[in-house]
């Protein structure tokens, strides 16, 4: 399989998933061990080093299935959407909101945001590369539109994912982040009407 898609997980793998991603909220991963992620999942220690090697890869399995999740949720709403500014509504409220409410609940948020180390780092990179496919492909009815505005897809795809990112980390409350996601929505709408 290619790096950017990974064997899928089996039940235990799951399990053990799930259950370091709790820990990785509850505690941060700095302070998570594998006998916390073990205990929490049911397994032995043995069983988590030997399906998973190390905190690095259960890091990266946790981004990974989280991203999985959220963007399979944002596809599951986009056949109700219409328009591209309910597209964008379903984007904000599986990915951006999830992840900031998430954020809110974490015991070391700061440790979250940075991806704890280099695998983390590099793992949340290929989550923006596939949330960036993803509003490119939001993107692509408006491809004409977006030119005469002196943009590529690619160009707005990314502004738009790197600008979400930051303000999922970046926003004061709830109510801030509300504020922020449509004023980068109105953004993103003015750029994608036709010049007249």
């Amino acid at each position: 399989m290619t790096e950017t898609q990974p064997k899928p997980l089996n039940e235990t793998e799951e399990r053990i998933v799930e259950a370091a991603i709790r820990c990785f909220v509850r505690f941060g991963a700095r302070k998570t061990a594998m006998a916390d992620i073990a205990a929490e999942a049911g397994v032995s220690r043995q069983t988590l080093y030997d399906l998973f090697g190390g905190k690095d890869d259960l890091i990266r399995a946790s981004i990974r299935v989280i991203t999985d999740r959220n963007l399979a949720a944002v596809r599951g709403r986009l056949d109700t959407c219409a328009t591209l500014s309910e597209k964008l509504d379903a984007y904000f409220a599986e990915t951006v909101i999830k992840s900031f409410e998430l954020l809110q609940t974490a015991g070391d948020a700061e440790d979250l945001v940075s991806g704890h180390n280099a695998a983390g780092r590099d793992e949340i990179a290929r989550s923006h590369q596939r949330h960036e496919m993803l509003v490119r492909e939001l993107l692509m009815p408006h491809e004409i539109a977006l030119g005469e505005n002196g943009l590529t897809i690619e160009q707005q795809a990314h502004l738009f994912v790197t600008t979400v990112m930051a303000l999922k980390y970046g926003a004061s409350s709830r109510g801030d982040l509300d504020q922020l996601l449509a004023a980068l929505k109105s953004n993103v709408l003015a750029v994608t009407c036709t010049a007249r």
